[in-house]
């Protein structure tokens, strides 16, 4: 990855010494720049300044404390003869290496080739700490390596960011200095770096923790991975660990459940594969889920089956049908289902509204109801009535038209109330005996009674006998109403073809023909009445 010219000065006078390194050949990724020279004021070369090793003999010796302070830092100073006179503990501590002597070719190539081994070694060494350096110092996740004692050998520059401390300061020191904490605050509070640093060294696994530290920017909630640090012994020397900061992340989270549980409808939601994530409080109580029942991560239809066991939970599009879970009784729930998209348009995920509309449903109910029925009876009205007989009837429909008699006198003589209680106990006896007939209040105390089929004139005439004695042994047992009665007008259709408007009116023209015979009776239509 790298191609480095190795610059070589040589202030000696061995010539096979000079054969051999400019017959060596270079490692992979250098090349050799040597240059030669004499024993004169070494330490103002030129070439000095800019080499990489440099090779002494005995004589040049003398120059080595000044030839040291003249070369740059990281140059490799090696004396090529151990038994130079004059060679002490001065220059020792001035030089890299001493060889034993080049007076052979073979010994001459063995102490070069490791020399340049130890250079090759000391470039993928540097290298390597350069990647690892730039590396961790791109993310801005928190990156450390701590030995086994819990010092900290190499941060990022994140790290040292958010510490407020450069890396001279925080390398080599533990916790409590780096993040400002006294031993008893971290024993008193939520801190658990020191025994999740334990837990992997014990574990030798990766392990992945929920960490609160304390910063100059305050609490911070970090999702922290750390790793054991194990050389080739199979011996733990230390970890290494990453932390997300995630404080904001949580500080969003709770104010999505804040969101979620002000909303004043059950909602669920659910990850891409339909799992649950998150549900409000009256999703639990919609659903009878108690405080011990676990169902995040559950599959929806897990929960949905549940429903369906329990609450006999059934779905009809957007509509659902079940029973309540706090007391049983019936409700009527509509579901509303939105797709969730990341902001590359893929769907992550859905929720799910659950609105109760019972009590609405209800209201339609009773509405739909009293649109269709009399207030008073209970019975169906005009309305409702003609709105439910078909425009052309079959042959074998009939109709039954009801007028009381006397009503008015009861009406003006007892009173209004008097007069209602007569027309419901007239619906009570009407609904007893005419249970397959579609039953109205056409107005004041006029009724109307329709079969949709099946009908014969002996049917019809039996029905209405049986009906008016029932209606007068009724109001013969209240003083108030003795003097009531009715006139029934029936009709039957014989012919296809007849109108809904010409069977009411036959059926009004055989009432008023059995008034006019004396109230009290009931007449058969004919044409002869018209």
């Amino acid at each position: 990855m790298y191609h480095h010219t190795l610059r070589i000065l040589l202030c000696c006078s061995d010539a096979s010494l000079e054969s051999s390194l400019r017959g060596s050949a270079p490692h992979p990724g250098f090349t050799h720049a040597i240059t030669a020279a004499g024993a004169n004021d070494l330490a103002s070369l030129p070439a000095l300044a800019e080499a990489d090793i440099v090779l002494l003999d005995a004589p040049a010796l003398e120059q080595l404390p000044a030839m040291r302070s003249s070369a740059r830092a990281g140059a490799l100073f090696v004396c090529v003869d151990a038994g130079a006179a004059g060679l002490d503990e001065r220059h020792l501590c001035l030089l890299d290496e001493v060889w034993a002597g080049t007076s052979s070719a073979a010994l001459c190539s063995f102490y070069l080739s490791r020399l340049l081994d130890r250079v090759r070694r000391q470039k993928d060494h540097d290298l390597a700490a350069l990647q690892l350096n730039t590396a961790i110092d791109l993310t801005t996740d928190l990156v450390w390596f701590k030995d086994v004692k819990g010092e900290h050998v190499k941060v990022n520059q994140a790290f040292c960011r958010l510490v407020g401390k450069s890396r001279e300061v925080i390398e080599g020191r533990g916790h409590y200095f780096i993040w400002d904490l006294e031993p008893e605050e971290y024993a008193q509070g939520e801190f658990v770096c020191h025994e999740t640093d334990k837990i992997v060294m014990n574990s030798r696994e990766v392990g992945v923790f929920d960490e609160a530290v304390k910063t100059p920017q305050g609490m911070r909630q970090f999702k922290t991975r750390k790793a054991p640090l194990i050389n080739s012994d199979g011996g733990i020397i230390g970890t290494v660990g990453i932390a997300h900061d995630v404080t904001d992340i949580a500080n969003m989270t709770a104010e999505l459940d804040l969101v979620l549980q002000s909303i004043p409808y059950a909602v669920i939601i659910l990850d891409a594969h339909r799992r649950i994530v998150n549900f409000n409080e009256r999703f639990r109580t919609l659903f009878g889920i108690g405080p011990s029942d676990y169902i995040i991560g559950e599959p929806r239809q897990v929960l949905r089956q549940r429903a369906s066991d329990r609450l006999g939970f059934v779905r009809s599009g957007k509509h659902v049908k079940m029973r309540s879970a706090v007391d049983g009784r019936e409700k009527y729930i509509d579901m509303y289902e939105h797709e969730i998209f990341d902001i590359f348009n893929n769907v992550i995920g859905m929720i799910c509204i659950y609105r109760d509309v019972t009590r609405q449903r209800q209201i339609e109910r009773r509405l739909k109801q009293r649109a269709d029925t009399d207030d008073l009876t209970g019975l169906f009205n005009r309305h409702y009535f003609f709105k439910n007989i078909p425009v052309t009837l079959p042959v074998g429909a009939g109709l039954a038209y009801i007028d009381l008699d006397n009503f008015k006198y009861v009406n003006d003589k007892f009173g209004h109330c008097t007069g209602d209680k007569a027309l419901t106990l007239t619906a009570q006896i009407l609904r007893k005996h005419l249970r397959n007939a579609v039953i109205a209040r056409l107005g004041g105390d006029e009724f109307a009674a329709f079969f949709p089929n099946g009908c014969t004139e002996e049917l019809l005439r039996r029905r209405a006998g049986d009906l008016l004695a029932a209606m007068v042994g009724a109001y013969d047992g209240h003083e108030a109403f003795r003097g009531l009665s009715a006139s029934i007008g029936v009709t039957l259709v014989q012919l296809p073809g007849l109108s809904r408007e010409d069977l009411v009116r036959r059926g009004d023209v055989a009432m008023y023909e059995a008034k006019r015979f004396g109230k009290r009776r009931y007449c058969f239509y004919s044409a002869n009445h018209e």
